[in-house]
């Protein structure tokens, strides 16, 4: 499922019966960060693991959530997600 937020959009993602929500917004044009900002949520409540990151591209602020989240999976208890079909299917949604 997908739906706008604000100036962006959320892409309700499932593997397995495990959820990702995807957020991926457009950045303030005198932010030095980048143009998109890329959210991922491992879960659709208030205690929910957030993993935020900015890029030039939808495309590679989604990398560098990617490789964070890898990063910090065991120290935050992370649900492993395939982020190669999770980058697959947003660009086949063109989400990024």
């Amino acid at each position: 499922m997908q739906y706008r937020s604000g100036a962006g959009k959320v892409f309700e993602l499932e593997s397995a019966g495990q959820m990702l929500d995807v957020h991926v917004t457009p950045r303030e044009a005198s932010d030095s960060a980048g143009k998109w900002q890329v959210a991922a949520h491992d879960r659709r409540s208030a205690g929910a693991v957030v993993i935020s990151e900015s890029g030039a591209t939808r495309g590679e602020a989604l990398e560098k959530v990617s490789r964070a989240w890898v990063e910090q999976m065991t120290e935050r208890n992370l649900t492993p997600f395939d982020w190669i079909a999770v980058t697959n299917t947003l660009q086949a949604i063109r989400a990024i």
